[in-house]
């Protein structure tokens, strides 16, 4: 299989560009020579010529998109402590989500200023980038910039589902998926290390098809709960049901 590459600028069918930066060194350092082909964002592509100034290619065909889910998982993330932000991140666009947008809550305990914000998104971003390539997604899954909670309750309007998991609710999970099966657009709301407060899980639930769920009887560290929701929402609606995937289901 051929290594993937990406770059900002869309590519047609029988264009040749010129590639620098960081991709043209990965492909530099893989050591490809002319001749070989490569994938460059979903173009499969013929290395033309190898200089210091960069790679140049054409574009020969259209790849087979692969990796890509049937249905569009956005998932709101409030902002964790340490690296454990760029876990869930890279897993997340490992399992298949479409989205992934940061946001402030009420127990978030990590301060950034307006600097430091641009620095970590665009280091989330190469992360994102990086899990497409090692999982074999055609696409890239953009970490949008850092949003209040306010903003973020604005965002939840269009989705057929918005999910919160809360570690006070009785509905299962199991339960809402059933109701809801036919869902396509979905967004899945996760807290930070603290939770949620009670008022803002009230906020949420105003919005339009959106849940409270239990993801069991065990509390699961915000990561965790993350990458459990996104698991079985990927097995529900990506992967098909089973009589197997409602038992496991708390």
């Amino acid at each position: 299989m051929a290594r993937r590459f990406f770059i900002e600028k869309d590519i047609k069918v029988g264009e040749e560009i010129e590639i620098t930066g960081e991709e043209a060194k990965h492909i530099m350092v893989l050591r490809h020579n002319i001749g070989e082909k490569i994938l460059i964002n979903d173009k499969i592509c013929e290395i033309k010529n190898i200089s210091k100034q960069g790679i140049e290619v054409e574009a020969i065909e259209e790849e087979k998109k692969i990796g890509i889910p049937s249905v569009n998982i956005t998932l709101f993330q409030a902002l964790l402590k340490s690296d454990k932000l760029e876990f869930v991140i890279q897993k997340a666009v490992e399992l298949g989500v479409c989205k992934i947008k940061p946001f402030i809550s009420k127990n978030v305990i990590v301060k950034l200023n307006d600097s430091d914000k641009i620095k970590k998104i665009d280091r989330w971003n190469k992360i994102s980038k990086e899990a497409s390539k090692q999982c074999g997604r055609s696409d890239i899954v953009l970490v949008e910039n850092i949003i209040s909670f306010n903003a973020m309750l604005e965002e939840l309007q269009g989705y057929d589902l918005v999910l919160i998991a809360y570690e006070n609710e009785v509905q299962s999970l199991k339960e809402v998926i059933q109701k809801n099966i036919n869902a396509k657009n979905i967004a899945i709301i996760i807290g930070a290390e603290g939770g949620f407060e009670k008022d803002e899980v009230l906020e949420i639930l105003k919005q339009e098809n959106a849940k409270s769920v239990s993801l069991g009887s065990r509390i699961l560290r915000a990561e965790t709960a993350s990458l459990n929701l996104i698991s079985i929402l990927m097995y529900e609606f990506d992967g098909g049901t089973s009589n197997f995937a409602h038992n496991m289901i708390k």
